[in-house]
């Protein structure tokens, strides 16, 4: 039950491999889902393999390329968790990040090797999930999304791995774990831009995400797989992460 890297968003792009099935997670431009009609090709896979299509939270960066996603995949099953169902029914709103945090914020962006390759690629993905005042509440896109993962309840799909709600970064983070692989897909509550895991400090609320950290500490990880960064492997304790 392998986890595959995608290049080719501001965020890093994963397939989740759980026997026949696989799961398109942070999609974040169109560059992105391209990218995975590549691999999909070079590795032989089977097109219909690809069953479901979901995101850490409702940011931009993860979710932008879903649109193109269903073109190439049109079978595919777009999924989020239920919180972001108050987003697109415009009954909540983006949290608003701190002004003081974005410059820091996007020094993480700034600090990737391809961010002007993915600006580029963000001018032809959907203008969604802006964390910004105005532009919050656009929400442009051509599929339907069941708003119903839940914390606790089986993923479609992927019975191997568990949804963990990890709130702090937005209210609807989400991480995604594998016990028997000791893998933990982290979205952006745990970064590695530095070249070692971190929690993020860019949030919406700091309580939260630290909360959320006690929540993910009990799990025996060998392997961090986050929304920015590098994967990490033969981590050992997540106790050592940089808080």
């Amino acid at each position: 039950m392998p986890v595959h890297t995608i290049r080719g968003g501001y965020a890093n792009t994963y397939l989740l491999e759980d026997g026949d099935s696989l799961a398109a997670v942070d999609v974040g431009t169109a560059v992105a889902a391209n990218s995975i009609v590549q691999y999909f090709n070079r590795r032989s896979l089977g097109t219909s393999r690809l069953k479901l299509v979901t995101a850490t939270h409702f940011h931009v960066d993860h979710v932008a390329g879903i649109s193109r996603l269903v073109d190439l995949f049109p079978g595919v099953k777009v999924y989020f968790f239920k919180t972001a169902g108050e987003y697109l029914k415009r009954r909540s709103k983006l949290c608003l990040i701190r002004p003081s945090l974005w410059l820091k914020g996007l020094s993480v962006f700034m600090a990737l090797d391809d961010h002007i390759k993915n600006t580029a690629a963000a001018l032809v993905s959907d203008k969604v999930g802006i964390p910004l005042p105005v532009l919050r509440t656009w929400l442009p896109s051509r599929y339907h999304a069941a708003c119903t993962l839940c914390e606790g309840q089986p993923v479609p799909h992927l019975p191997h791995w568990q949804l963990i709600a990890t709130p702090g970064h937005t209210t609807d983070s989400i991480c995604f774990y594998n016990g028997q692989e000791k893998a933990l897909l982290t979205g952006d509550t745990i970064l590695t831009t530095s070249g070692k895991c971190a929690l993020n400090s860019f949030c919406c609320d700091t309580a939260a995400i630290q909360h959320s950290f006690q929540k993910l500490l009990p799990l025996t990880v060998a392997n961090i797989y986050p929304g920015h960064g590098n994967p990490l492997h033969n981590i050992g304790d997540l106790n050592a992460i940089g808080q």
